[in-house]
């Protein structure tokens, strides 16, 4: 799976960011599976629910990583940082 996603990222590094490709590629079921498994008096509803939670919090996370990275970029771009602190 690991090798799968490394393949896809490099593959899709041009023309994907890694927040989406991460979103293709996660896997609910594993992630279900692993909670109920780690919880077995955890109802099968709250397992879902935190399931979709966890994704939706790391696909936020990467969104913001990357919008930040963005915007630290075309900062850095249009001003020379050397220039400014020295």
């Amino acid at each position: 799976m690991k090798d799968k996603l490394v393949k896809m990222i490099q593959k899709n590094k041009e023309n994907q960011r890694f927040s989406d490709c991460y979103l293709q590629t996660v896997n609910p079921w594993a992630i279900s599976e692993k909670l109920l498994k780690d919880n077995p008096d955890m109802p099968l509803r709250v397992a879902k629910a935190m399931t979709f939670s966890i994704i939706s919090n790391e696909y936020t996370r990467l969104v913001i990583d990357e919008e930040h990275q963005e915007q630290q970029q075309n900062t850095d771009a249009i001003f020379d940082i050397k220039e400014i602190s020295g």
